[in-house]
């Protein structure tokens, strides 16, 4: 199994280069010869950020139950939200989303998706902390009055 396009031949591959430049051809790996190097290699597996488990459980609760445990329990919890923001959203009328909206984001690929979400992200913690240093400089100055 190759992965496609990387991996065939394209015709400009199997043209010389021009007499001006240098008169080798491209070589062509073999399609399987990722696969052959990779044979040697550890697999790594994704590692799990545990600072997002760190709001849904307690101290006791990282430190006794498995990893295993605490991802099934996280991932239901974020399923539970993720409903509880769709009823939220159905209430106040944003949301099922018209085709005629979703049209610019058709073709959207997962890791775009996921950029944007984690964009969203960090502009909102962004906002939050803005309005934290507001509060305090407003409760800074009424302390001083």
């Amino acid at each position: 199994m190759t992965s496609g396009i990387a991996d065939e031949p394209s015709p400009e591959h199997d043209r010389k280069k021009s007499p001006g430049s240098s008169s080798r051809r491209i070589s062509i790996a073999h399609p399987y010869a990722r696969l052959f190097a990779k044979k040697d290699e550890v697999k790594r597996r994704k590692i799990w950020n545990h600072a997002l488990e760190k709001p849904l459980f307690t101290p006791y609760e990282l430190s006794t139950m498995r990893a295993p445990d605490r991802r099934s329990i996280y991932i239901s919890s974020l399923e539970v939200h993720i409903n509880r923001l769709h009823a939220q959203l159905l209430e106040m009328g944003f949301w099922p989303v018209p085709f005629k909206e979703l049209e610019p984001y058709k073709g959207l690929n997962m890791m775009t998706a996921k950029s944007m979400v984690s964009n969203l992200q960090h502009d909102a913690s962004i906002a939050k902390l803005k309005l934290l240093e507001l509060e305090r400089a407003v409760r800074l100055t009424s302390t001083l009055r």
